[in-house]
């Protein structure tokens, strides 16, 4: 067993796991949600290791990862009335499920033959998808019954010398954000049902897409958001999701220009939260969730009382984390929000949802 670090070693790590995969090999790699477990989903010696590492019951099914919409399609119907699932959401922490064309390892699919697919806005993950072509089972790395593994240790800690040896590579991202599990969409019957919520939900509006080539492209737009926004809410909570460095801060600084704040923007993961004021009787408050790990956290940082004041603007960094220990903390207040993925060193796709 290899763990090779990420950070440092991107394309290198990517030739590997593909030649990991094409030897039937397991590798464990980071996704928006957590840590996943892949093997080629169509060779079933790699998928019997698989479901030897996972303890995974008979009959549960295991989704799987492709790289676009058309490669799903190869894999699975998809009715054109649920085509713009595709389109709104994905990449992104969602899994679609449809009435699998028999593809993969049978092993894989529900007792109803049906099959999970996912498209990772993870950015190694899905350029992986992408450069091996066929699809790459994705569950959670963790044992059955094992806890959600943000970090390597999560995994290695919980594994017998027997499990460890059946891991092939390891490609480690660091620590993840406690994000939840994707949001679970069945598109096999004529009705859309929601099996699991997660990271996204179903019933948002997409109001906006936009590609940023650049840092200054991403502050920019944070700069005109409200002029852009403003025709569709009067919503002041925004919520911003994406991995490590996508540009959550970057989008808040240009955010906090717009609104007539000369200070400095900085990310406040330390101090929890910024907050400024905006002169008309309301504050910016700017947070950073990561470090939250409990509900009690969030009542002693009294971010509930930030809703009150309608003239109050709010900017959420990472609020998988908060809505992970709530999952009702933002049904009341109306918000935007951004997801933004990483499509290379500088291009950023950023798009915008507006809650029910």
């Amino acid at each position: 067993m290899k763990i090779i670090s990420l950070n440092e070693n991107f394309e290198e790590s990517l030739k590997l796991a593909i030649e990991v995969l094409n030897k039937g090999g397991l590798i464990i790699y980071p996704t928006e949600t957590c840590y996943g477990a892949g093997v080629d989903a169509t060779n079933s010696e790699a998928v019997s290791v698989l479901l030897d590492y996972k303890n995974r019951p008979a009959g549960k099914a295991i989704s799987v990862a492709v790289s676009s919409r058309e490669r799903a399609e190869d894999l699975i119907e998809i009715p054109k009335e649920s085509e713009y699932i595709f389109e709104k959401f994905l990449p992104g922490p969602l899994t679609v499920v449809g009435k699998s064309k028999s593809k993969v390892d049978e092993r894989l699919e529900s007792e109803k033959k049906t099959l999970g697919i996912r498209i990772s806005s993870n950015l190694f993950f899905l350029k992986l998808c992408q450069e091996y072509g066929k699809p790459i089972t994705s569950t959670s790395a963790n044992i059955s019954g094992e806890r959600t593994p943000y970090k390597i240790d999560h995994i290695l800690n919980t594994l017998t010398d027997k499990k460890k040896s059946l891991i092939d590579v390891i490609f480690d991202s660091g620590e993840l954000a406690k994000n939840p599990p994707s949001t679970v969409v069945d598109i096999s019957t004529s009705e859309l049902k929601v099996y699991r919520s997660g990271g996204i939900n179903p019933k948002w509006h997409r109001i906006l897409s936009v590609i940023s080539k650049s840092v200054e492209d991403t502050i920019k737009f944070g700069e005109s958001f409200f002029q852009q926004v403003g025709k569709f809410s009067d919503a002041k909570l925004i919520l911003l999701s994406g991995d490590l460095g996508a540009g959550k801060t970057h989008f808040v600084k240009g955010l906090a220009k717009g609104l007539g704040i000369e200070c400095t923007i900085k990310s406040p993961t330390y101090n929890y939260y910024n907050e400024f004021d905006l002169g008309n009787g309301g504050k910016f408050y700017h947070l950073d969730a990561w470090r939250i790990e409990s509900t009690k956290e969030i009542e002693l940082l009294g971010i509930r009382d930030w809703f009150v004041n309608k003239e109050n603007v709010i900017a959420i960094e990472w609020p998988s984390v908060i809505s992970t220990l709530d999952s009702t903390f933002f049904d009341s207040t109306p918000y935007f929000f951004i997801m933004i993925t990483n499509l290379g060193p500088s291009a950023r796709e950023i798009r915008v949802y507006l809650s029910n």
